[in-house]
């Protein structure tokens, strides 16, 4: 029969034990451990030690699948949407949601949005920057071309209103 170890002090993963629970079924000895996050929690010994068992109370799973969908960080559940991602994502549905009422002004007359910006929200954002201020939103310098680096800034309203296209 192996010697019993103390593991109280000990971490494994984000778990720290602290002290000694009582047997669990059958005979299995169980420690109190602390997790980093600041749950408590009971966890056999032989689930410790193994390196692919527990590493946490849970919140490593849950960390884990949040930066597996988050890609950017521009969009979460608890910040909600930049002013940048959602101007990005409204430029897009402008151009390709024909279920939109301002489609026809934008895709239904052919603007498109570049590949580049299309395909990737960080290369956007690298070429546009961020907004300079609440007051800004994206326009296009010449109303009839595509949303891409060369033809695209961030204006103010008044100076949106002056860059119309004439019907």
């Amino acid at each position: 029969m192996p010697k019993f170890m103390n593991l109280t002090g000990h971490r494994f993963g984000r778990l720290c034990i602290e002290g000694r629970a009582p047997n669990g079924k059958p005979h299995k000895t169980r420690w109190y451990c602390v997790c980093d996050c600041g749950n408590k929690l009971i966890v056999n010994a032989g689930e410790l030690r193994r390196p692919d068992y527990t590493k946490s109370c849970g919140c490593f799973q849950q960390d884990r699948a949040r930066e597996a969908r988050t890609v950017h960080g521009e969009n979460t559940r608890a910040n909600g949407m930049t002013d940048e991602y959602r101007a990005w994502r409204n430029m897009i549905a402008r151009c390709e949601n024909s279920a939109r009422l301002d489609f026809k002004y934008y895709g239904g007359r052919g603007i498109t949005v570049c590949d580049r910006w299309r395909n990737d929200y960080a290369n956007f954002l690298a070429d546009m920057g961020r907004r300079p201020s609440p007051r800004h939103s994206i326009d296009r310098t010449n109303v009839n071309g595509n949303y891409e680096p060369s033809n695209c800034r961030w204006v103010t309203w008044t100076e949106q209103i002056n860059n119309r296209r004439k019907k």
